[in-house]
């Protein structure tokens, strides 16, 4: 009779074992997916900003027709780099982990919206609709706007970095000004 009881508790002790094992595994993996689940909202809601402000900076661009004077008048903290011809340069927004901006405090900057704008003749920009019988004279005004995610980082970049795990989203913007 000893015997056969102490079979029965051997039974039952590797039964609670493997049900234990199987609840462990179960929650581990649980737990993996709401760590991802959790990472992939916080991508789309940087992706979601990231998709505001780019969309800011070119209507910006457009409304001013790429004059950087102009935008900069929209966004009276961002910082600007001029080069010598005063009409190609760079606009830096600096924003916080919760995507409000930020304008002396760069050490809590975590994220980056920078727009470089530059003259170009229209022939070059516009190449692609010569083949239409479409040729146009004069001027372009072209932009690269690039959001990026400084998070960890420690420099700041007034150009659009080669670097694409920095970049949220980029996108280029252009408009037609004529002879000047």
């Amino acid at each position: 009779m000893n015997t056969q009881e102490n079979s029965r508790t051997s039974l039952f002790l590797m039964e609670l074992i493997i049900v234990i094992l199987f609840f462990a595994l179960a929650s581990a993996i649980c737990l993996r997916l709401f760590a991802g689940a959790h990472l992939m909202a916080e991508n789309d809601r940087n992706l979601n900003h990231a998709l505001i402000w780019s969309q800011n900076l070119s209507e910006s661009f457009y409304g001013s027709k790429g004059r950087i004077h102009q935008m900069l008048n929209q966004y009276p903290d961002a910082f600007i780099s001029l080069s010598d011809n005063e009409t190609d340069g760079s606009i830096v927004l600096f924003f916080d982990e919760e995507w409000k901006q930020v304008d002396n405090s760069l050490d809590i900057a975590s994220y980056e919206a920078v727009i470089v704008v530059k003259k170009d003749t229209a022939e070059s920009v516009y190449a692609d609709v010569n083949k239409y019988g479409v040729e146009l004279e004069g001027n372009a005004m072209v932009g690269k706007i690039a959001i990026l995610d400084l998070r960890g980082q420690t420099d700041t970049f007034l150009e659009v970095p080669e670097n694409d795990n920095l970049i949220i989203y980029t996108s280029s913007v252009d408009t037609y000004i004529g002879e000047d």
